[in-house]
């Protein structure tokens, strides 16, 4: 395999030209639009502006994690914004994240919306993903949570969502390793179960057009410069921080996912991208982060609880491929999609991942 000179990315999963993956390039991308003019600042004028007669300027989700506890205490400490906050409990939170939550909660003084998932429906979707052989599982609580970020972005007038992913940390996961959309989403739990989804929040590609053409924004502050290690030092020490163990582990099953189903059953290890991510940006060297990906992932299957030897029979059926179930033609709206990214109410992310 020919790898990327730059990180550890290779061309198995990732186009490389001219010694580079089209990953690195996207980092380089994002980093040049990060420097245009205002940046950060022109951002928080903006919410600020359009929220000035509102309760809330702003809404964010919370899980606990680091990324969206220190987007939370930024805004709320240093940038002077009215966040509402909301949860999606789907009955698989680490307790370290119940309290790092719990406590920002609190001491911040912000209000939070909990959202609690029927658990029948969403432990059956769940099962769909593991039935089907597909390296998605993972996917039903992230597109559930952006339908309820818009919806309740839209029920409280809010203009601006404001999301907490960092390009420079946790970089982009690779076109072959994931995808989600609501048709894929809805066709994967009928063949399992040959029901229809009636209570879980489906963002549909319609959903996303209205809130796009309406205004409400999908921003993410991270991708401009600050000082991001001082923030996040500053607020474990505010809340008396509870580590929950590796990236994204502060959801029990979105860390069995990670940690041992895609590793195991499909060969990917996400700890390329993150740690990709940090060499692009010049926070590890990159025969350091290919010492800390040699150390095996590990994952202690009693985390799952009563579910462990369900989940663990299901995942061993059989491994399929996407083609098996209906998805949107999103590169059918590409022109569409470009306009809306030059908008900023759709990431570019999504439009190079989904367009191209």
């Amino acid at each position: 395999m020919k790898e990327c000179r730059r990180c550890l990315f290779n061309d198995s999963f990732a186009e490389i030209a001219e010694h580079q993956c089209e990953y690195c390039d996207l980092h380089d991308e994002l980093e040049r639009q990060s420097a245009e003019p205002g940046g950060l600042d022109n951002l928080l004028e903006a919410i600020k502006w359009n929220g000035r007669k509102k309760k809330y300027n702003c809404i964010m989700g919370i899980s606990g994690g680091l990324d969206s506890s220190t987007l939370l205490y930024a805004a709320v400490r240093y940038w002077n914004l009215k966040p509402l906050v909301i949860h999606f409990d789907n009955n698989w939170n680490a307790p370290e994240a119940t309290h790092n939550m719990t406590q920002l909660v609190n001491k911040l003084g912000v209000d939070c919306i909990n959202y609690k998932v029927n658990k029948q429906e969403y432990d059956r979707l769940n099962d769909a993903f593991l039935w089907a052989g597909v390296p998605d599982a993972d996917i039903p609580n992230d597109i559930a949570m952006t339908k309820l970020m818009y919806d309740t972005a839209y029920k409280y007038g809010i203009k601006y969502i404001l999301n907490g992913h960092d390009f420079r940390t946790e970089g982009s996961t690779p076109k072959p390793w994931t995808y989600m959309d609501a048709k894929y989403i809805r066709s994967v739990h009928n063949k399992f179960s040959g029901l229809e989804l009636h209570n879980y929040p489906l963002f549909t590609f319609k959903d996303q057009l209205f809130y796009a053409l309406i205004g409400i924004k999908n921003v993410r502050p991270f991708h401009f410069k600050w000082d991001r290690e001082s923030m996040e030092v500053e607020m474990k020490r505010y809340i008396n921080w509870q580590d929950y163990g590796g990236k994204h582990c502060e959801n029990v099953y979105t860390e069995f996912v990670g940690s041992y189903l895609l590793p195991n059953k499909f060969g990917i290890d996400k700890r390329i991208v993150y740690l990709s991510a940090q060499v692009r940006s010049g926070k590890l060297k990159k025969e350091e982060a290919r010492e800390k990906l040699n150390q095996k992932s590990e994952f202690n299957m009693s985390k799952l609880g009563d579910k462990e030897s369900r989940i663990t029979k299901l995942i061993g059926i059989r491994k399929m491929g996407r083609e098996q179930f209906d998805k949107y033609d999103f590169k059918k709206y590409r022109r569409l999609i470009w306009i809306l990214t030059k908008l900023k109410v759709v990431p570019f992310t999504f439009y190079v991942k989904y367009c191209l």
